[in-house]
């Protein structure tokens, strides 16, 4: 029998993963023991659910103990079977993992481990392109690691240059061996305990097999503000325990240059990449006094010998100065490593030189208070709220203002007096640093300095209807961090557009933002709907993507989906609508108006239903589109929102709703509830919906008027006038 021990403090929903992830597997001759560390999560209900399902059995730390090294310590003293296999509450295994282990198992063998895979998907979302090495932190390191799987040693711990990463996951251990030698976690070390006790393992272990097939989960927590995994604490946090963690594995070593060898390489490697950057820009003091002085105390001992092909020329030279225990002399030694690392930055990066330049000398010249820089949608059209500021702006107030417009694509016309940048490029970087204003309506890249002074206007680009950022339990996108960049990102917005008072709530929540910060004014973007020429306008629209006037137009206008990328921002289009039946059925009346999200790179190819359909994906402005469409066919995207405003038919095809609820976002409102049309799961109720389009409109027309009410409450055509005199004149 297996003993799969498991701790738990908190996080219940990366609970539930794990313990369906024991509940598959193929092997049944286990016990779960959990082991609650003070949690204050109620588990009555995981008791019942998984009591029988998973042989578990629940025990609590005594009151004189805690963390995961004391949970896991009594976890063994619990247990009854012949194997440990030791499970984070935040990770899950494939199904075959336990048995795979085992059947590497013969009399002889004291351990058995696998691979290791580094996701940030729950369970139900994860999928073999999504395996690989840790990528969660992105510390420089100036060499590649290669290792050889089948060997104990190298794949378990010489692989690593953090200590932190060195695990006991993913293996299964005898547990007569564990016994033997009294093989315990230290349980005064709160965050680091693993690599000590893998090392005794490795040298008392007589005989130690793998499989490359068995895979164990290491799942990432990707709100590291809110609830961050233990490896994601700061080091201000954890720095007593990695010196504990240090001092232990050299101790358990006893005398193995080869154990020696490598834990002192890591910590020297600390000191390099580490440390190096705390006393460059020390916010704690500790770095300079308690904590040099600790680690010199370890790193005096250290055989700089063994590592000469370790570290550049400069960086030996910290070390040696670290090793005198001069702290003056080794911070005047670690400005050169800075240096060199920061001018080979310059050098073969182009953002990192325009921001040292930024820093030395565009920021010495003074700041314009009239300058405003327009960005939408990472510089590639001008639309959104952005494009209608800047409009009222040049329509009510020529000349007062100097107006420059982030534009990347050749082509785009922007009416007006302006000047035109391209991003990320160096004149980007000075216009951004000496404007007062700058105008988004998505984040702004951390890597542009901005001065006290700047005022930033995320105008965003529609109403939440899924669930977004700290809003999330998961982040289903390309980038494990991407709450923690939200994060940094919103702490520098001085004013954030909402359209009425329902996002005004939700924005609060899922950004993390004062309500002072929120400005309630409707969207500059909707002010089109409600003017005049508004019929006159759309004409011209029509005539300029050439379809014909006794055509009305379908738009369909799918969202994206965070599961599909090719690569960070790169998602590509998995189409889930049949244009051919669509044509076959509506080509005499209609023309299907096709536009992807801005997020998708794929490009629409759709030549073989010649004038069916129109292509609006590049076209600029969104605003447009929906002021020539009759009907708008759309899913999960906040674009119907918007459209209310036109009191136009809407419908909602659906396919993956399931999924997209319970998996990939999940919504602020129930959809069946709330929406001002059907929600459609195939394309024979969207055919038929399409049909009876005018007894749709009638069915929904209360409902219509209840959602307008909630979310159009606000839109009046003069969002941009509130916005102009808020922010530009300080009404």
């Amino acid at each position: 029998m297996v003993s799969i021990i498991v701790t738990h403090k908190r996080s219940m929903h990366y609970l539930k993963d794990c313990l369906d992830s024991i509940a598959d597997q193929t092997f049944k001759d286990y016990e779960t023991i959990l082991v609650l560390d003070h949690t204050e999560d109620d588990m009555a209900d995981i008791e019942k659910e998984y009591k029988d399902k998973i042989n578990l059995k629940i025990y609590e730390l005594p009151e004189d103990k805690t963390g995961v090294a004391a949970a896991r310590n009594y976890g063994v003293d619990k247990a009854c079977g012949e194997y440990i296999f030791f499970l984070d509450n935040d990770d899950y295994l494939y199904n075959d993992t336990i048995k795979q282990l085992l059947d590497k198992m013969d009399d002889e063998t004291d351990m058995s481990y696998g691979l290791i895979h580094h996701t940030w998907f729950m369970r139900s979302a994860y999928n073999d392109e999504q395996q690989g090495e840790d990528t969660e932190d992105n510390e420089e390191d100036i060499r590649l690691i290669e290792y050889d799987f089948s060997d104990p040693f190298d794949f378990l711990y010489n692989r690593f240059m953090k200590l932190k990463k060195v695990t006991v996951l993913g293996a299964v251990y005898r547990k007569s061996m564990i016994d033997k030698y009294n093989i315990r976690f230290n349980e005064d070390n709160e965050h680091y305990p693993d690599a000590a006790y893998l090392i005794t393992v490795l040298k008392k272990a007589r005989k130690i097999t793998s499989d490359i097939e068995a895979r164990y989960v290491k799942r990432h927590h990707n709100d590291l503000y809110g609830n961050p995994a233990l490896t994601q604490l700061s080091k201000e946090v954890t720095m007593p325990s990695y010196l504990k963690m240090y001092d232990d594995c050299i101790k358990v070593s006893e005398g193995d240059e080869k154990f020696i060898k490598k834990t002192e390489l890591m910590l020297c490697k600390f000191i390099t990449l580490v440390y190096i950057k705390k006393i460059r820009y020390m916010k704690d003091e500790r770095w300079a006094n308690e904590w040099f002085d600790e680690i010199y105390k370890r790193v005096k001992d250290v055989h700089l010998k063994w590592h000469k092909k370790d570290f550049k020329m400069d960086e030996k030279a910290m070390l040696k100065a670290f090793m005198e225990g001069d702290f003056n002399k080794m911070q005047k030694k670690s400005v050169r490593v800075l240096f060199r690392r920061k001018v080979k930055r310059i050098i073969i990066n182009s953002r990192a030189r325009n921001k040292a330049i930024t820093l030395h000398i565009f920021s010495k010249l003074s700041l314009k208070e009239n300058w405003i820089v327009f960005e939408s949608f990472y510089g590639r059209n001008c639309s959104g709220q952005p494009k209608y500021i800047y409009q009222y702006l040049q329509e009510n107030y020529p000349g007062k203002f100097k107006c420059i417009w982030v534009v990347d694509r050749r082509g785009i016309v922007i009416n007006g007096k302006y000047k035109r940048i391209k991003r990320m490029s160096l004149r980007y970087f000075y216009y951004m640093n000496r404007s007062k204003y700058w105008v988004n309506n998505m984040r702004q890249p951390m890597v542009i300095p901005r001065r006290p002074e700047t005022k930033l206007v995320a105008t965003w680009h529609g109403t939440p209807l899924k669930r977004l950022v700290f809003d999330m339990d998961d982040v289903h996108a390309f980038n494990p961090r991407y709450k923690n960049i939200v994060y940094r990102q919103t702490r520098q917005w001085d004013y954030m557009l909402s359209d009425n008072p329902y996002s005004t709530e939700k924005f609060q929540s899922c950004f993390r933002l004062e309500r002072s910060q929120i400005l309630e004014s409707g969207y500059p973007a909707n002010d089109p709907f409600y003017a005049e020429d508004r019929d006159e306008r759309a004409k011209k629209i029509k005539k300029k993507l050439g379809i014909p006037e006794d055509k009305k137009v379908i738009f369909y206008a799918p969202t994206w989906r965070d599961d599909q990328f090719y690569d960070e921002g790169e998602y590509k289009y998995e189409q889930g609508i049949d244009i051919k039946k669509l044509q076959e059925n509506f080509s005499d009346e209609y023309v299907l108006l096709m536009r992807l999200h801005y997020f998708i790179v794929d490009q629409l190819d759709l030549k073989q239903y010649g004038d069916f359909t129109v292509d609006g994906s590049r076209y600029d402005d969104i605003t447009d589109l929906y002021l020539i469409s009759d009907i708008l066919v759309t899913d999960y995207s906040s674009v119907f929102f918007d459209f209310a405003n036109l009191r136009r038919p809407m419908l909602f095809y659906t396919y993956d709703y399931d999924k997209y609820k319970d998996v990939l976002h999940g919504f602020y409102f129930d959809m069946n509830k709330e929406l001002p049309g059907p929600l459609l799961m195939t394309m024979d109720e969207l055919v038929d919906a399409l049909k009876n389009i005018d007894k749709i409109t009638e069915q929904y027309k209360d409902k219509y008027d209840e959602f307008y009410d909630k979310f159009c409450c606000i839109d009046d055509g003069h969002a941009a006038e509130r916005v102009v005199k808020t922010v530009f004149f300080n009404d």
